[in-house]
């Protein structure tokens, strides 16, 4: 976006500010020196963030939230998580959150209120790149504003991402390798893991078949020793690159694994599409079905959405039901 477009916008949103009497909430006229900053580069732009921010705004449902918790900053405001999980919070983060104020949107789940944060007095706006773009002038006006982009495959994209930009890189690099030898040691208990098909019921009678390369789950068990099937070159469907393939209800035949391992949302869509899934005329034909094991995860906390804590979750859920089948 050219300097000029940003500059007027910026004094545009500030006159606005201003009218509302917002505006002395963000900047006084004897408002103390400026803090020393870092350059941070991001999605959207370079952005001066201050050394040590201390009241961090998170605008984004897709692990901002859960990912400064972990690097050990509790932020004042962040947009809630209740059109997708009934929730304001993800369970796993929802009593260290206790204290987060919970932001009003201006039109979809995404779309901040300015005034909302604006209120808040921020010195630092973390938010997704999609959710954000369209605002980013007006909230770069606010406060010191970073676009963190979302990997649905890898939760420590984000964080990377998030720690970045409050320099705190050794804490997520922490908080990864804890994660990572928890994650060796708990899938070790499964012994010989054999063949595996992971699926998610997205609705509308469609189901996603996913490979290493397209979930966490998926390439958990494939590093522990499990083969994932089927495979993207054997599988009848439309692939999405190499991480899934699109199947209807007459190719459900194609989970052959030994074990199934079954993501699905939470919320009524989820419900439905889980029944979708268990209700198809083939499920009950399946090789794993019969046998009895069948795995069930959050697919929210799955892809990242609820951060690393949420990977735990799903690491325990994994693991503790996967023993339970082991002893049948």
């Amino acid at each position: 976006m050219p300097s000029t477009v940003l500059d007027a916008t910026r004094r545009e949103f500030l006159a606005i500010l201003a009218t509302s009497g917002l505006l002395t909430a963000c900047a006084t006229a004897d408002q103390p020196t400026a803090p020393a900053t870092r350059t941070v580069r991001h999605p959207l732009g370079t952005t001066e963030v201050p050394l040590t921010p201390t009241r961090v705004v998170a605008l984004d449902r897709r692990a901002a939230l859960p990912h400064l918790l972990a690097l050990g900053v509790t932020p004042v405001g962040a947009l809630t998580y209740e059109s997708i999980i009934g929730t304001p919070f993800p369970p796993g983060v929802a009593e260290q959150a206790r204290d987060v104020a919970i932001l009003p949107v201006a039109g979809n789940a995404d779309d901040p209120n300015l005034e909302a944060v604006a209120a808040l007095r921020p010195d630092l706006v973390i938010g997704w790149t999609g959710g954000i773009e369209e605002k980013y002038p007006a909230l770069s006006a606010i406060a010191p504003t970073v676009a963190v982009d979302v990997d649905f495959t890898d939760a420590s994209v984000g964080l990377h991402a998030i720690a970045a930009a409050l320099g705190r890189e050794a804490e997520a690099e922490a908080v990864i390798g804890a994660f990572d030898e928890r994650r060796v040691a708990r899938l070790k208990e499964l012994g010989e893991i054999g063949e595996v098909s992971v699926v998610l019921s997205i609705g509308g009678q469609q189901f996603r078949i996913y490979q290493p390369t397209g979930s966490s789950v998926a390439r958990w068990l494939a590093a522990a020793g499990g083969r994932i099937v089927p495979d993207i070159a054997s599988s009848t469907g439309e692939p999405y690159g190499d991480e899934h393939v699109l199947i209807s209800p007459e190719n459900i035949g194609q989970l052959t694994g030994d074990t199934i391992v079954v993501m699905h949302n939470t919320g009524a869509a989820g419900e439905v599409a889980l029944a979708e899934l268990e209700g198809s005329p083939l499920w009950p034909t399946l090789p794993a079905v019969r046998a009895g094991r069948v795995v069930k995860v959050n697919s929210q906390a799955s892809v990242g959405s609820y951060g690393f804590q949420g990977y735990d979750s799903v690491l325990d859920a994994l693991v503790d039901q996967w023993t339970v089948l082991g002893t049948r």
